[in-house]
This record gives C-alpha cells, sequence and structure tokens, in this order.
C-alpha cells in the first residue's frame, strides 16, 4: 500500500459525520410531497440515535418524552413539526433542512392523555408527511 493509499484511508476514517452521510431511505409510497417535490417520512418514538428513530411505537404511558423523526427528501430552508392533541394544535417546532436529504427531529414530554398527531410542514404550507401516536 502507497502512502498516499494510507493517507486516504485515514482522511476517510477521520472525516466527521453530517446529517448528509444518513444512509439513503427511499421515500415512504405514501409520502406526502409538496409543489418542489419535497417528501418527508415521519415517526414517532423515545429517542433518536445516529440519525433514526428508537423504541419507535403508536402507544406511549403518560409522562414519556416522545420524539418526532422526519427525513426530508428534495427539501431545503425550513420545515414545521406541528404538535396536535385530539386535533387542536398545542406547539409547534421551526426546524432547519440543510441539504436535499435530512433527518431532524423535535420532542416533548407529553403528561396528558390522548391522541396526538405530529403534522411536518413545508415552508409553502404543504403538508409532507405526519405521526400518530396515543398517550395512555
Amino acid at each position: 500500500m502507497t502512502k498516499w493509499m494510507v493517507f486516504l484511508a485515514l482522511a476517510v476514517a477521520a472525516a466527521p459525520s453530517y446529517a448528509e452521510d444518513v444512509k439513503p431511505a427511499a421515500p415512504a409510497k405514501d409520502a406526502a410531497k409538496d409543489a418542489s417535490g419535497a417528501t418527508a417520512d415521519v415517526k414517532a418514538g423515545t429517542g433518536v440515535e445516529k440519525h433514526e428513530i428508537v423504541g419507535e411505537a403508536s402507544s406511549f404511558p403518560a409522562g414519556t418524552t416522545v420524539w418526532v423523526w422526519s427525513m426530508v427528501h428534495n427539501g431545503e430552508g425550513k420545515i414545521k413539526h406541528v404538535w396536535k392533541l385530539d386535533g387542536k394544535e398545542v406547539w409547534a417546532a421551526t426546524l432547519n433542512v440543510g441539504s436535499k436529504r435530512w433527518a431532524t427531529s423535535s420532542r416533548r414530554t407529553l403528561p396528558k392523555a390522548g391522541s396526538w398527531t405530529v403534522d411536518v410542514v413545508a415552508e409553502s404550507g404543504a403538508s409532507l408527511g405526519s405521526a400518530s401516536f396515543t398517550i395512555q
């Protein structure tokens, strides 16, 4: 192995990882799309590790911190995670999207039982996807 190949191997191994390094996930067949072509896969769970949701579920006990993760495809700028309890908006997070494929998340500790939905909305106002779950 030449010195150049050793240097290249070390440089690649030491390179920092960014959201752009996330393994590409194919958009879900039912992923919503806005006029710019942006889509989002959206999941709810108990955490995010290595740019992926963990503890994915459709029901959580009261008092759980629920994370909503979205993988945005073909979008840049900002999106919103709009948190709704029984159909009424209770909170929204504005999140940056830094490239054409970007993972981002928001979280809330939810003490109140009910039916929750988190809608992912593009800057244009178009719905990109949603996740629904129940707090018991």
